[in-house]
C-alpha cells in the first residue's frame, strides 16, 4: 500500500504549488502586486523574458507602466499542471490560455502585437482587438521553510490568435448581472 503519510504530504505539496499558480493568474488579471509578491521568491525571476532580473523588482513597475496601458482586460486560465518533485525543488509544466483585450488605441494594439503586426493587420481608429495566447509556464519551484514559490519561470508560446473584438458590454443577458470585472482590488472577488 505504500507510505500513506508520504503520499498525503506529496498531495499537500502539489496543492500548494497549484495554488501559487492560481494566485499568479489572479495577480496578473487584477494587477494585484501584493498578491503577485506571494508567488515568487525574492531571488526568483523569469528565464527568457518578459524581462530579466528578480521578479519582485521588475513586475510591479511593469504592471503599472506597461500592462495597465497595454491591456484593457485579461484572463489567464491554466490546465494540465504536471509536477515532478526532487526534494525541495519541483519542476512544473503548466498549460496556459490567456485572453487579452486591447484598449481602443493604436498605442495599445502596437504594444500588444508589435508595431509592424498592428499595422499589417489593418486595425484602425478605436478598434479593440482580442489577443489569445496559448503557451506554457515551465517553472522551477522551491520549498523554503515549508512554503512553495516560483524560483525560475520560462513562458513558452505555442500559438496565438488575433482578431477584432466583437463582444458586448451591455444589453441582453449581460444587463441581468450586477457585478463587473475590474483590474484592481475593486473587483468583486475582493468583496467579502
Amino acid at each position: 500500500m505504500g507510505d500513506q503519510s508520504g503520499q498525503i504530504a506529496e498531495l499537500f505539496d502539489r496543492q500548494q504549488i497549484t495554488d501559487v499558480i492560481y494566485r499568479y493568474c489572479r495577480a496578473a488579471d487584477r494587477l494585484d502586486i501584493e498578491l503577485f509578491e506571494t508567488t515568487f521568491w525574492e531571488d526568483g525571476g523569469f528565464d527568457g523574458g518578459p524581462s530579466e532580473g528578480p521578479a519582485l523588482e521588475i513586475i510591479p513597475p511593469l504592471f503599472e507602466a506597461v500592462v495597465r496601458d497595454m491591456w484593457a482586460a485579461s484572463q489567464h486560465s491554466v490546465s494540465n499542471i504536471l509536477i515532478e518533485f526532487d526534494g525541495d525543488q519541483a519542476f512544473v509544466e503548466t498549460y496556459l490560455t490567456a485572453f487579452h483585450l486591447s484598449h481602443p488605441t493604436h498605442a495599445s494594439r502596437a504594444a500588444l502585437l508589435g508595431e509592424q503586426n498592428a499595422l499589417a493587420a489593418g486595425f484602425q481608429g478605436d478598434d479593440v482587438i482580442e489577443f489569445i495566447f496559448g503557451g506554457r509556464y515551465i517553472d522551477v519551484f522551491q520549498r523554503r521553510s515549508g512554503e512553495w514559490r516560483v524560483f525560475k519561470r520560462k513562458i513558452v508560446p505555442d500559438w496565438n490568435r488575433v482578431a477584432l473584438y466583437n463582444g458586448i458590454v451591455c444589453g441582453g443577458q449581460y444587463d441581468l448581472l450586477q457585478y463587473r470585472s475590474s483590474r484592481d482590488r475593486s473587483d468583486p472577488v475582493y468583496l467579502r
